[in-house]
């Protein structure tokens, strides 16, 4: 089992294909789930919990990422 940190977690996030915000966190928590043993679940209720803490830093502190409406 690997341990992920959440700036980990929001880096799967960014990187997961195009598509609605939902969408890429399901890619995301999948991928972390494989990788650290966790239940999808899990890794997307810890995914969601890492982007509203992104979200809440001064902008531009996590480049590529934003909690606005999909464009």
């Amino acid at each position: 089992m690997v341990k992920m940190t959440k700036d980990e977690m929001v880096e799967w996030f960014k990187s997961a294909p195009e598509g609605s915000r939902h969408q890429r966190m399901l890619w995301a928590a999948r991928k972390i789930a494989r990788l650290t043993g966790v239940t999808e679940g899990g890794a997307y209720q810890v995914l969601l919990g890492a982007l509203i803490e992104a979200e809440r830093l001064p902008r531009g502190s996590i480049l590529g990422f934003s909690m606005t409406a999909d464009e």
